[in-house]
């Protein structure tokens, strides 16, 4: 359920879940059997996790095979699916917003679209914003973090 919220596809987010959940290196044979699929879909979505950084490679002295592991920090894994999100999505979606602002911007008569756009442009802005700041956090910064996100529980009526 995580892997489509994510925008991924269910192996893959199976692939991910086994890996990250076990805590040990598989084979991609070894993932094969444990989840019922086919080599080349284990292969195809061993090399997507690996492409968005969250999964590796092992090498292990005296063997041929190659060996998979999650990445374990929940902040880095957090932080390389947000930028793999924004490059694949945010980034380009600003993209065509700042083009049709162009194209649009010199037709008076198109008042109402352009403020629409406008609209779109400053909140996907907002985000790009937002997603940039969290990219460069460090993982010693997220206690500010969590009391920020602490003064807003606290303020809630009925907390």
């Amino acid at each position: 359920m995580m892997a489509r919220a994510w925008g991924i596809n269910a192996t893959m987010g199976e692939l991910f879940a086994l890996l990250y959940i076990t805590g040990t290196d598989w084979t991609a044979d070894g993932l094969r059997e444990w989840l019922r699929i086919s080599r080349g879909n284990v292969s195809m979505n061993l090399r997507e996790l690996i492409a968005w950084g969250v999964v590796h490679k092992v090498h292990r002295q005296g063997q041929r095979k190659e060996f998979y592991r999650a990445e374990s920090n929940v902040w880095t894994l957090f932080r390389r699916i947000l930028g793999e999100r924004k490059r694949r999505e945010l980034d380009p979606t600003l993209s065509v917003l700042d083009r049709t602002f162009d194209l649009v911007s010199d037709d008076s008569t198109q008042q109402a679209i352009l403020d629409r756009i406008t609209s779109l442009r400053q909140f996907f802005g907002l985000i790009d914003a937002l997603s940039t700041r969290l990219l460069t956090l460090d993982a010693a910064d997220l206690a500010d973090l969590r009391q920020l996100f602490d003064s807003v529980e606290e303020s809630k009526p009925g907390l």
